[in-house]
């Protein structure tokens, strides 16, 4: 009985939709709309009164049919995702990216990870990227683990780093078209060995370990909490990577540099040099050694 009811209801409303559509042609013709709606909807149900019921079925479990035919994708749980690698290429460098440092793709409420397409999980062929990306939790640049997955539920916003490298970025439009923009300010105790600037129309200090452009530059750019008061302030820390050279094994990977790119909660940012020693170690860490890399 209850098969009947849910799959008849979209036949019934399909006769009811073509009652009314009868009954408009009526209205323009001059001609009384609800003695056609009504007589045409009573026609084709007595007329069709007997097969109903296997109509009704048929859509009922046709449907069923095709939702089943859906692929499902299984939620990665944490015990699972410590043992799985999204295995990418960058520039001729092979890395193997734990799926524990993708906090953005956790799901609270599944308690694991229900959006990695298993053919990226299974890939025999390393996918080549733009930009690999990685979430973790100060100071020690951690991963999403059992003992600290509280905190990252709770999105500790004055603990999470969120860093990615890509391709090298070269400094020469910057300092062409932005550099001379900048006020000049005294330097900052937090800050040793930095140059320090403000901008204007970004409402931001800005530091740099340099004041021309070379793949060395550090910059960091801390917004202005006197004209944001934002509850967690960030600073972006912008420079480059170079995997280290006992990680690498050809010469491609030695002479390979990348733009490092961070953002370092303000607590934090007297402590931006410990810190990026320990996220280019994580790096460095992900670099493989195991496989060619792809052509």
């Amino acid at each position: 009985m209850m098969v009947f009811k849910i799959g008849l209801l979209p036949i019934m409303l399909g006769i009811v939709l073509l009652g009314c559509y009868v009954a408009k042609a009526a209205r323009m013709r001059g001609k009384n709309p609800w003695v056609w709606g009504v007589l045409t909807v009573a026609v084709i149900t007595a007329a069709t009164w007997q097969q109903l019921p296997v109509w009704a079925e048929i859509v009922l479990y046709r449907g069923k049919i095709k939702q089943s035919a859906i692929p499902q994708r299984k939620v990665i749980s944490l015990a699972e995702a410590n043992k799985i690698n999204f295995r990418v290429s960058m520039d001729g460098v092979n890395f193997d990216v734990p799926l524990v440092y993708n906090f953005k793709g956790y799901n609270q409420q599944l308690h694991g990870w229900g959006n990695v397409p298993q053919k990226q999980i299974e890939a025999k062929k390393r996918l080549a990227v733009d930009f690999i990306k990685i979430d973790a939790l100060l100071p020690e640049i951690s991963p999403l683990r059992e003992e600290n997955l509280a905190q990252f539920e709770k999105l500790a916003w004055g603990q999470n780093m969120h860093a990615s490298i890509t391709h090298m970025r070269p400094w020469d439009h910057y300092f062409k078209y932005f550099f001379e923009g900048l006020q000049r300010r005294p330097d900052s105790p937090e800050l040793p060995g930095m140059l320090h600037y403000y901008d204007p129309p970004g409402k931001a200090d800005i530091f740099f370990s340099h004041d021309h452009p070379t793949d060395e530059l550090v910059r960091i750019r801390c917004a202005d909490e006197n004209f944001f008061h934002s509850a967690y302030p960030i600073c972006v820390v912008e420079t480059s990577y170079r995997p280290a050279s006992d990680a690498a094994i050809s010469k491609a990977i030695v002479k390979s540099v990348f733009s490092l790119r961070y953002e370092l909660p303000s607590q934090y940012i007297a402590q931006w040099r410990t810190i990026e020693q320990k996220l280019k170690s994580r790096f460095d860490q992900m670099v493989s050694i195991n496989d060619p890399s792809l052509p």
